[in-house]
């Protein structure tokens, strides 16, 4: 059995060749379609011609490279990581409604032990708003700068720029208010980021979209308040507990960030993402489709 993690047209040679030896196929297919909001935001279009734009170029993306529907052809199983993402699968591809099992992403439990200590002794740091990600145009960092520009609260940035984003990254450090410190991007295993997470108050994503968003997930786990983009799957995963905003207004953002840096801790979430999205959980799940594809291989093989 092969599981693939994409797809992207350039992986269907390696699919193809599994279809041709007969080996069953599940594919994650982690898609979302492209906004290309520097193209399309704030340049006057009304609201149905934007939709109608974004639209277009999402189906261009994908649509015009007939390798990417031929890998979803081939395999015997997809495996979106929410149902919005399966309704899109299914409305964009046209893939049959049976061959789809939503698997939800997962993060590691030990988040919910994070202590600040570390953290606050190394940098002298606490109650802060916090974003950990690559520095990049998708994640919108610059309207975030920009929404705590001025602030009395400190803003805390650990990430490096993404290849090809360094003007952007730039660009936000420019903008930046004196209330902003950026750190550079901390190894995922790092007891160090466990301590960031715990040490921030409000945690804030306010990408173009999410899906879900897993340094949210480990900062929600590690106890803190969340501020994340409407954009995406993100309401799936983070129900009730987290204040969900517009990407393009930073206004909204602004006003999001404050109202969690007023609340109390975040214990519904806590429970919530032990509950539902740890990786064990996902790993179970995951099992039980392979165990669909089990079946395939037999019916292939008789």
């Amino acid at each position: 059995m092969l599981h693939n993690f994409s797809i992207h047209r350039d992986t269907f040679p390696v699919v193809q060749k599994a279809f041709e030896a007969k080996v069953p196929v599940a594919i994650s297919t982690i898609y979302w379609p492209s906004l290309k909001h520097s193209l399309l935001w704030n340049r006057g279009l009304g609201k149905k011609a934007r939709a109608l734009a974004v639209e277009l170029i999402n189906r261009l993306d994908f649509f015009g490279f007939s390798s990417v529907k031929k890998t979803l052809r081939r395999a015997d199983l997809l495996l979106p990581n929410s149902e919005t993402e399966k309704k899109i699968v299914l409305d964009y591809f046209g893939v049959k409604k049976e061959r789809i099992v939503p698997i939800v992403n997962g993060v590691d439990e030990r988040f919910k032990d994070a202590n600040s200590k570390e953290f606050e002794q190394k940098f002298g740091l606490k109650n802060f708003v916090l974003y950990v990600g690559r520095i990049e145009e998708r994640k919108n960092v610059l309207s975030l700068v920009r929404a705590m520009k001025d602030s009395k609260e400190k803003l805390v940035i650990i990430g490096n720029a993404k290849y090809g984003s360094e003007k952007y990254a730039e660009k936000c450090r420019e903008e930046a208010g004196k209330n902003t410190v950026f750190l550079p991007g901390i190894p995922h295993e790092s007891g160090l980021l466990e301590s960031a997470y715990a040490a921030c108050r409000v945690f804030a994503l306010p990408s173009w979209y999410e899906t879900p968003g897993l340094a949210a997930l480990e900062a929600g786990l590690a106890g803190a308040n969340i501020v994340i983009t409407q954009e995406g799957c993100t309401k799936e995963y983070f129900g009730e507990f987290a204040s969900y905003v517009n990407p393009a207004s930073v206004k909204d953002i602004r006003e999001k960030i404050f109202f969690e840096f007023e609340k109390a801790g975040n214990k519904g979430l806590q429970q919530r993402i032990m509950k539902n999205f740890l990786w064990k959980n996902t790993a179970l799940r995951t099992f039980e489709a392979y165990k669909k594809i089990a079946k395939t291989e037999k019916n292939r093989s008789d």
